[in-house]
């Protein structure tokens, strides 16, 4: 079975620039790649063959994984959905994270344009999943300028990081078995953790009380660079049927990497997923537009419509 690295999570923006601001400025993150390029088409379902984007790649703390892109259709423009809802439901992603001063980051989400607080720091404990005794945590959560939404986390009696770091990317999902059959049996990211809890208000989706089963698949890293996925037990969110399937301004997508792109595709189109771009050469430009990268790639939703770009370097 081919493994994938899952690399970063893309972001359909409106504004890559201003995106790129507030993760430099707010969340202290640098610029590793930025280009504009001619879309070659079919990989994600949206746009054309021939559009403009520009494409922004933000690095944390590590500079291979845990990474956003931040995508913006140039020319032409898509369709603007209008102001973040600030809600979330089957087809929405959650970024976890930890940082380095929660104080600090408060303050400057707040004193950013279009950024918003959405859970103010509060203590709590949970057992460390690896069985060593508790953790002392302090959580908060904020929708970024363009509403995608975080849960944060600094740890009192753990080490933190030194910059803002992404630990994993959570999908709302349909159904939660099907979904972690995918990453499993298919994606090869076995699973390390699943759980049933009640949720409280920190999670911008349902309501506090409501039953959620949570489960995490690691990729080639044991803390960051993973995949997990949450359903609603009870009550159940709505079910936005095809829509979800629909690729616009405030969805997400992941870019993972695989040493073995032929063998990897054969797996994908024999689990019946919707392939959106079956495996293709192509070259990308460079960061500054100096020489290209050629690479294999291949584009597919999951079981709840999320896109996949998977790439092997050439």
């Amino acid at each position: 079975m081919a493994q994938v690295t899952i690399k970063r999570t893309t972001l359909i923006v409106r504004n890559a620039e201003h995106m790129m601001r507030f993760y430099r400025d707010v969340l202290g993150w640098r610029v590793g790649y930025q280009s504009n390029m001619k879309l070659s088409g079919g990989i994600i379902p949206g746009g054309k063959p021939g559009d403009e984007v520009k494409l922004i790649i933000m690095e944390g703390a590590d500079k291979e994984i845990g990474k956003i892109g931040l995508l913006e259709w140039v020319s032409p423009r898509l369709p603007d959905p209008g102001p973040p809802t600030h809600r979330l439901g089957i087809g929405n992603v959650v970024l976890v994270a930890d940082v380095p001063n929660m104080t600090e980051l408060v303050k400057k989400i707040d004193a950013f344009p279009g950024a918003k607080v959405h859970f103010q720091p509060k203590d709590g404990t949970f057992p460390d999943p690896r069985g060593a005794g508790v953790i002392e945590f302090s959580q908060m959560a904020f929708f970024d300028p363009e509403g995608y939404f975080y849960e944060t986390y600094f740890r009192y009696n753990r080490p933190n990081p030194q910059k803002f770091l992404i630990r994993r990317t959570t999908c709302i999902v349909r159904d939660i078995d099907r979904t972690l059959g995918f990453y499993s049996n298919t994606l090869g990211l076995p699973k390390i953790q699943d759980s049933t809890m009640e949720i409280e208000g920190m999670l911008a989706a349902g309501k506090a009380g409501d039953t959620v089963r949570f489960a995490v698949c690691k990729a080639q890293h044991d803390y960051i660079g993973m995949a997990a996925c949450l359903q609603f037990i009870k009550d159940p969110l709505p079910d936005p049927g095809e829509a979800t399937w629909n690729y616009g301004i405030g969805r997400a997508l992941f870019v993972a990497g695989t040493d073995d792109a032929q063998g990897l595709f054969a797996g994908i189109a024999a689990s019946g997923v919707k392939v959106t771009r079956d495996v293709f050469d192509r070259t990308v430009p460079k960061s500054g537009g100096t020489g290209e990268t050629k690479m294999r790639s291949m584009g597919f939703h999951d079981p709840d419509g999320f896109v996949w770009e998977v790439n092997q370097r050439l």
